[in-house]
């Protein structure tokens, strides 16, 4: 059963319309919970986009509780600006906090008790981040015990990082073995978003297919 503070979240008033028309497919009030997101909880979100999970994270939170929502600079330059910043002054949450640093260095503030990496891991293959340094800088900035979520768009079994460009696309068993060669603990994975019918084949942003291709979800843990 959803924990009650993040369904109140996801139902808030103060999201956009084109936001909930993506909580179908999307499934944020499962995956929230998969991740134990707790009120009291300080999160991060690597390269959080416009700010779609960040935004209900943030409304499940109080005593306390703050979302940093992390824009790298190559985003800056694609989004012209910080789209953080701009979801903010429409739809203000004082406890989202906009932080822009590389992927390998995101400048999160103070520790914290869990990061996300939400259909981004893929992106930092083909724009050639150093996903050593940066799961290395997630595993610092991180509490003992505290959660590493990773949400990606899965891949053939054997395609490795081959598809993270062409169709946006990574093999889950990839990414478990990187992450635990940083240190991590794999504590477990979700397949409230797979779909048998998604073949694998096609790029996520086939208007056939957005936001309904199969996804992986994953949990690693910062030993205590």
């Amino acid at each position: 059963m959803i924990a009650e503070h993040i369904l109140n979240a996801v139902a808030h008033k103060n999201r956009p319309d084109s936001d909930r028309e993506r909580d179908a497919n999307r499934k944020p009030g499962e995956v929230l919970d998969f991740f134990n997101i707790k009120t009291t909880d300080k999160v991060g979100e690597i390269n959080s986009g416009r700010g779609y999970l960040s935004s209900i994270i943030a409304h499940a939170l109080k005593d306390g509780g703050k979302m940093y929502a992390h824009t790298s600079p190559m985003s800056l330059e694609r989004w012209k600006g910080n789209p953080i910043e701009k979801r903010l002054g429409e739809f203000p949450q004082d406890n989202m906090i906009p932080v822009v640093g590389e992927m390998e260095s995101p400048n999160f503030p103070e520790q914290l008790d869990k990061i996300l990496n939400i259909m981004t891991y893929h992106d930092s293959v083909w724009t050639k981040a150093d996903r050593d340094a940066m799961n290395l800088a997630i595993f610092e900035s991180l509490n003992p015990g505290g959660v590493y979520g990773i949400l990606d768009h899965n891949a053939k079994t054997g395609q490795g990082i081959d598809n993270c460009h062409d169709i946006h696309r990574i093999e889950k068993e990839f990414v478990i073995a990187e992450v635990v060669s940083s240190g991590f603990i794999f504590d477990g994975e979700s397949t409230i978003l797979e779909n048998p019918e998604d073949e694998l084949i096609d790029m996520v942003f086939e208007k056939h297919i957005r936001d309904r291709t199969s996804r992986f979800i994953l949990k690693f843990k910062k030993p205590e």
